[in-house]
């Protein structure tokens, strides 16, 4: 059985550095926004997202080195490809965050003394920065070149994310009421715009 791609120098040393920026500039995020509030609406959804989405880059990384699966086609092409969706997801999660600022947290914590920010990435989906991460996470599985990789990764960011958004606009229209039901009419999609 030949070794995937992303497990040959130089291309490991890339895929590698890829998921160290990923974690580093998350933990980033972290440090700057890790103060939990005793007030947390979250119901787990942080624990299901950092457990589903590291279970699925584990699948996606190891299931070619132990199982004979269906590669992606042009094999270089395809890691650059998922590379690059990596640094756009970081992007954009990063700018989302930096636009939230003092609303950004890592649990979710809705106060009735915020707002809601229709700036920036928000004027076009209502969570930017899980449209960052699921591009961080699905660029993982196209990078790992086999069709299992990017099945197992968009499953489990669609099954992390979904739980997630789930939880937070539950918070959202309960603890903000009106303005945030006028931003749903004006931003209808959660991700994607026009998908989802």
């Amino acid at each position: 059985m030949e070794l995937p791609l992303y497990s040959q120098p130089p291309y490991l040393y890339v895929f590698l550095g890829s998921i160290g920026l990923w974690v580093v500039s998350d933990l980033s995020i972290g440090v700057r926004h890790g103060d939990q509030s005793d007030t947390t609406q979250d119901q787990w959804s942080k624990h299901v997202i950092g457990g589903t989405v590291s279970g699925g880059v584990l699948a996606a990384a190891l299931g070619p080195e132990l199982l004979s699966v269906p590669a992606l086609p042009r094999p270089v092409g395809t890691f650059w490809l998922g590379i690059g969706l990596v640094f756009v997801g970081i992007a954009i999660r990063q700018y989302a965050v930096w636009t939230l600022g003092e609303y950004f947290s890592l649990e979710v914590d809705v106060d009735e003394a915020d707002d809601v920010v229709t700036a920036g990435p928000y004027r076009w989906v209502r969570h930017p920065s899980y449209t960052g991460g699921f591009l961080s996470l699905v660029g993982l599985g196209v990078a790992s070149g086999t069709w299992m990789g990017v099945g197992v990764v968009t499953g489990a960011g669609l099954l992390a994310y979904g739980y997630r958004i789930r939880v937070e606009e539950r918070a959202l229209r309960e603890t903000l009421g009106e303005s945030y039901d006028e931003y749903t009419d004006q931003t209808p999609h959660r991700l994607f715009p026009g998908l989802w």
